[in-house]
């Protein structure tokens, strides 16, 4: 089982909305998945509650300190996958989270201040630990600043994903419906940003599909 966990300082940075859709995205390549809201807002589980059981991710509402137990649960189950919706802000707390985690995605808006606040979120990940990723996010279309803001996280060490996740409409529609953009409108700009940020976080966890695992065979 891997475990994916989502991490921001600042909040607005889109860290929900990613990890629900590469969840979302990971279920419909064939895995089994489900999601940890280990967020005190509880986004993540209400949006799941909006949605209908055929189209069920799991996603449970855990207290920080349950989120051990939680995973150990979720890998004797059988899941291919876990993504854990962090909580904001730089704490103690989601550095206990980290700590299980096989890949850290943080979401980056391409702001002064996302990035200034990267520093913090940085302090987090302990050397030697999982690795991280920074995913720019929430970004307004066609701006210099994606371009800016991927030097900056380069100065820092960071490397990002080639894919940028932009503020598309349908990613609000999605979400206010229980519903992800590949589901919501499947061939939109949206839905095919989600798939290749699935792709990249895939290859970097070596996570294979059902259907690949079957190609090989």
């Amino acid at each position: 089982m891997k475990v994916i966990a989502m991490a921001a300082q600042k909040g607005g940075s889109g860290k929900t909305t990613v990890a629900l859709h590469l969840a979302v995205e990971a279920q419909k390549q064939g895995l089994s998945v489900a999601v940890i809201d280990a967020d005190p807002q509880g986004s993540a589980k209400s949006w799941a509650d909006q949605r209908e059981d055929g189209a069920a991710v799991p996603v449970a509402l855990v207290a920080v300190e349950a989120v051990e137990r939680a995973l150990a649960a979720a890998e004797q189950d059988g899941y291919d996958l876990v993504v854990i919706d962090t909580p904001p802000h730089a704490s103690v707390r989601s550095q206990h989270l980290i700590a299980h985690a096989d890949l850290v995605v943080i979401p980056v808006q391409p702001s002064a201040l996302d990035l200034a606040a990267l520093p913090a979120m940085l302090s987090l990940i302990r050397p030697g630990t999982a690795p991280h990723r920074a995913v720019i996010s929430a970004a307004p279309v066609g701006v210099a600043e994606v371009a800016q803001i991927r030097d900056a996280l380069a100065n820092y060490q960071v490397e990002a994903f080639e894919t940028v996740i932009h503020s598309r409409m349908a990613f609000r529609r999605a979400l206010a419906h229980g519903q992800a953009v590949a589901e919501f409108e499947p061939k939109g700009k949206a839905a095919g940003e989600v798939a290749s940020l699935w792709a990249e976080v895939a290859e970097l966890l070596q996570l294979a599909t059902p259907a690949q695992e079957a190609a090989n065979v």
